[in-house]
C-alpha cells in the first residue's frame, strides 16, 4: 500500500509564503538497524527541519552562536571601571534562521550529529518532491546523506546543540500506511504521514554499519509544522506489536501518540486492518485523556530506574490503556531551538527501547470488550518541556 494522494500533499505543504519567515517545519524519520557484524540493533533517527528560514536566507543564524557587540570605547570603559562598563551589552542574541539535517542514534551510548545551512542551499521541487541540501536527499521515497562533525569542531561550536561522530546513509522507503489526522488549528498540525514505513538500506554511524530490512526496521514517520512547539512534548509510537492473547506477531498494527494538544494527546492507531483515531482537535467532550512520564521508584529493584509513560484513552465506544518503561542510561538529552528566539528550547528526553503493553477494549452496551493485549518492544518514547536555553 503507497501513501496516498492527500497525505502525499500534506507532506510537500506549508513551504512557501509568509511562513517561511516564522515557525517550524519538520519532518522526522525512526528506524531499527542490524549491525552487520554483531547482529546489535539499534534505533535511529534522521530528521529535517526549517526553522524561521526565510528571516535569514543567505546566512545560516543559530540562536546560541556568540555574537559579540562590545566595540572599542565600551572596552575603554569596562577597563577604567567606570559606571557607564554597566550597562554594556556583551552580546547580541538573535532570532534562529536555518535548515538542519539530524541524524542520531538511540539506546546505549545515544548520540546525534547536525548539519546547518541557510535558506539559500536548499533545492527544492514538489513535484515529484525533492529536498537536496549539501550532500543530503529526501525524497517521496528516498534518504541519503552524511554528516562528519570532529571533535575540534564540536569544541569550537557548542551553538551546534550537537555531538561529534560521523554518520551516512543510504535509504529507500515505502509508506505502508498513512494517516492524514492527529492534530490540526489554525497554524499547527501533526500527523504521522508513515505511521508504518518500510525502510531498506544501510547507516553507518561512527564506523559501525548497521543493516535496514524492512521486517525488521519497525519503520516510523511523522510531520510537524507551527508556530511553535508545544508547551509540553509527549510522543510514543511503534509498529513493533505482539499478542499476548494469541502469541503471534502484529505485523499489520502500529500506533502513535503525539502531545500536549489543547490538555490532549492525540492517538492514531491500525490494529490489524482497524483504524482508531483520537484527533486532538475533536469537540471538548469527545473523548477523555490521562498521561504522564514519570520516574519508577527507585526501591524498585526492578525497574532499573527507568522512565515510564502511561496513557489513557476513552470514549463511549474505546478504552486504550499505554504502559511503557525506558531505561534512563538509554534516554538522550536533546535540545531544540524555539523560532521564537530568546534562547528558548525544547529539552526532550528521548529512548528507542521502550518496552511495555498495550490494552485495547470495546464498549458493549454496558461491558468491555477486550480486543487486543499486546506486547511492545523497540517504542520511540520522548518527553520534554519549554524552558529558557543557556549555553
Amino acid at each position: 500500500m503507497a501513501a496516498s494522494n492527500k497525505a502525499i500533499k500534506l507532506n510537500r505543504y506549508n513551504l512557501n509564503g509568509n511562513k517561511k519567515k516564522t515557525g517550524i517545519n519538520l519532518w522526522r524519520c525512526f528506524f531499527n538497524g542490524i549491525e552487520k557484524t554483531s547482529g546489535a540493533e539499534s534505533m535511529f533517527f534522521i530528521e529535517v527541519e526549517l526553522l524561521n528560514p526565510g528571516l535569514s536566507p543567505d546566512e545560516a543564524l543559530l540562536g546560541f552562536k556568540p555574537r559579540i557587540t562590545i566595540k572599542e570605547d565600551d572596552l575603554q570603559y569596562a577597563l577604567a571601571g567606570t559606571s557607564s562598563a554597566q550597562n554594556i551589552k556583551s552580546e547580541n542574541i538573535v532570532q534562529p534562521s536555518y535548515v538542519v539535517l539530524r541524524a542520531g542514534k538511540m539506546g546505549l551510548a545515544p548520540k546525534q550529529v547536525c548539519a546547518y545551512y541557510p535558506l539559500k542551499e536548499l533545492k527544492l521541487t514538489l513535484k515529484p518532491f525533492s529536498l537536496l541540501i549539501g550532500n543530503k536527499l529526501f525524497t517521496d521515497d528516498k534518504l541519503s546523506g552524511f554528516i562528519n562533525i570532529q571533535e575540534t569542531e564540536h569544541k569550537k561550536h557548542p551553538e551546534y546543540l550537537c555531538d561529534s561522530g560521523y554518520v551516512t546513509w543510504n535509504l529507500n522507503y515505502e509508506i505502508i500506511k498513512d494517516f492524514c489526522d492527529g492534530y490540526k488549528n489554525k497554524s499547527d498540525k501533526w500527523f504521522p504521514y508513515g505511521i508504518k514505513t518500510a525502510f531498506t538500506g544501510s547507516i553507518n554511524f561512527d564506523g559501525e554499519e548497521y543493516l535496514v530490512e524492512p521486517r525488521k526496521c519497525y519503520g516510523y514517520m511523522d510531520r510537524y509544522w507551527g508556530k511553535s512547539f508545544p508547551e509540553e512534548w509527549f510522543h510514543i509510537s511503534s509498529s513493533n506489536l505482539s499478542s499476548i492473547i494469541s502469541g503471534k506477531n502484529l505485523f499489520d498494527s502500529s500506533f502513535s501518540i503525539q502531545g500536549n494538544f489543547d490538555n490532549k494527546v492525540s492517538f492514531m492507531g491500525i490494529f490489524e486492518g482497524s483504524e482508531i483515531m483520537f484527533c486532538a482537535n475533536s469537540r471538548k467532550r469527545s473523548y477523555s485523556t490521562v498521561w504522564s512520564c514519570s520516574q519508577t521508584p527507585e526501591s524498585d529493584t526492578k525497574s532499573e530506574n527507568r522512565l515510564h509513560w502511561a496513557v489513557s484513552i476513552n470514549n463511549k465506544n474505546w478504552v486504550i490503556d499505554v504502559d511503557l518503561y525506558c531505561r534512563i542510561d538509554e534516554l538522550y538529552d536533546r535540545k531544540l531551538e524555539l523560532p521564537e528566539g530568546e534562547r528558548k528550547i525544547l529539552n526532550v528526553v528521548q529512548g528507542g527501547t521502550g518496552v511495555g503493553e498495550i490494552k485495547l477494549f470495546k464498549r458493549v452496551k454496558k461491558t468491555l470488550e477486550q480486543i487486543e493485549y499486546a506486547k511492545i518492544t523497540k517504542a520511540v518514547c520522548e518527553f520534554g518541556h519549554i524552558e529558557p536555553g543557556e549555553l
